[in-house]
């Protein structure tokens, strides 16, 4: 059975040996700055939000709310920096829009899991600035890496970003968008084309506090209207271009 490390308020990891040999002081500051970064945006204080504990998981990466925990599994091992990273960033944005987290795929759940694709590209970027400076020459030398595997994704899909350049192009996947499976390739379309918006205002994280239960919303308009009526001075303009930039 496995026991759990406490890594910061709201922070566990799992002594499971699948996740091997891995230089844990890396891994786990690259954990904890995925909540700095985001609670930075979100302008919460850092750790604030409920417990949270990091398992591994053979079948893949997920976010699941067990008894009122939520439970990250990951599946990755040893030190493969850029995994845990591009893993966990997803799996925590979860965690914040903190929905009800079935395995259910309808209404908005697309972009749901789109905006958990873009927290990695964002929190890969986010790491490379940091780590690219820092003092620890560990870090330092780790700091292209990201920047690296960035750019593997950014877009992923060169022929479906391509389409993305096109007015009304979500309107032409929608029926694809809707379908009660993932569409990994649309989604890392859509979230490269928002990535600039979210790196010049990360204010813009805020919109995920106010999603909910996206299986609720069936339209992204409907959304966007719901996520005007809450938004602050601090991310406003740039969650109208957001929407445009979707939309229009």
């Amino acid at each position: 059975m496995s026991s759990f490390y406490q890594i910061a308020p709201n922070l566990s990891i799992s002594d499971n040996p699948n996740f091997g040999n891995y230089y844990r002081e890396i891994v786990h500051d690259l954990l904890l700055s995925v909540d700095t970064n985001f609670s930075s945006a979100l302008n919460i204080p850092p750790f604030s939000t409920r417990n949270c504990i990091i398992e591994y998981r053979d079948e893949g990466p997920m976010c699941s709310n067990i008894a009122g925990v939520h439970f990250i599994f990951l599946h990755v091992t040893g030190n493969s920096f850029q995994q845990w990273l591009y893993q966990f960033s997803h799996e925590y944005c979860h965690h914040l829009i903190n929905g009800k987290m079935t395995s259910s795929i309808y209404g908005l759940m697309w972009f749901e899991e789109t905006v958990c694709d873009l927290a990695s590209l964002y929190q890969l970027h986010t790491i490379y600035n940091q780590w690219s400076t820092h003092s620890n020459q560990i870090k330092k030398a780790l700091s292209p890496t990201f920047r690296e595997y960035l750019s593997l994704y950014l877009p992923e899909h060169k022929q479906l970003f391509s389409a993305t350049h096109h007015p009304g192009f979500l309107s032409l996947w929608e029926q694809i968008l809707f379908e009660p499976k993932y569409h990994r390739d649309h989604y890392n379309a859509i979230a490269t084309k928002m990535f600039p918006l979210f790196v010049e205002n990360p204010s813009l994280w805020k919109m995920i506090l106010y999603f909910g239960d996206m299986r609720n919303w069936n339209s992204l308009s409907d959304l966007f209207e719901h996520l005007h009526q809450t938004a602050d001075d601090s991310y406003s303009k740039s969650l109208s271009d957001l929407e445009k930039l979707l939309l229009s």
